[in-house]
């Protein structure tokens, strides 16, 4: 299945007039192979915290565009607030992930590997889910 995903792409008129580059929409496959299961617990704990939180941008301490992704709760409030449920091709945190342009890609640095960035599209299909909460009987 083909889902409209955003990526970077340079205005095209004024483009070689030093345009910043800017977030549009183009298209991802998400019959992709993902790196893991797209639930909150994998893509915070093998993506967010090593690639985001770990590297010192989005800590408390560093706080990098105001996003903070130091504990799960706080974490997926954050990003869920760069996320249109069931619009993938729209959502920010998406786009940043496909994001070609460096001064727009996430994380800043390097690219996620093809199976990451799926696993993550995924779960922002899926809209998001958060961490699930387990009922003490009483």
């Amino acid at each position: 299945m083909l889902v409209r995903t955003c990526a970077v792409a340079l205005a095209l008129a004024g483009a070689a007039c030093g345009d910043d580059p800017q977030l549009v929409c183009v298209t991802v496959d998400l019959t992709c192979a993902p790196l893991y299961a797209p639930t909150w617990a994998n893509v915070y704990g093998t993506t967010v915290t090593p690639k985001c939180a770990a590297s010192g941008c989005h800590t408390t301490a560093a706080a990098k565009g105001g996003l903070v992704l130091d504990d799960p709760a706080t974490a997926h409030a954050a990003l869920t607030s760069y996320v249109i449920p069931g619009d993938v091709g729209c959502s920010e945190l998406v786009e940043r992930i496909y994001a070609t342009a460096e001064a727009l890609r996430m994380p800043r640095g390097s690219q996620l590997s093809t199976a990451e960035a799926c696993a993550l599209a995924r779960w922002v299909a899926a809209g998001a889910p958060g961490p699930t909460t387990t009922l003490e009987a009483p």
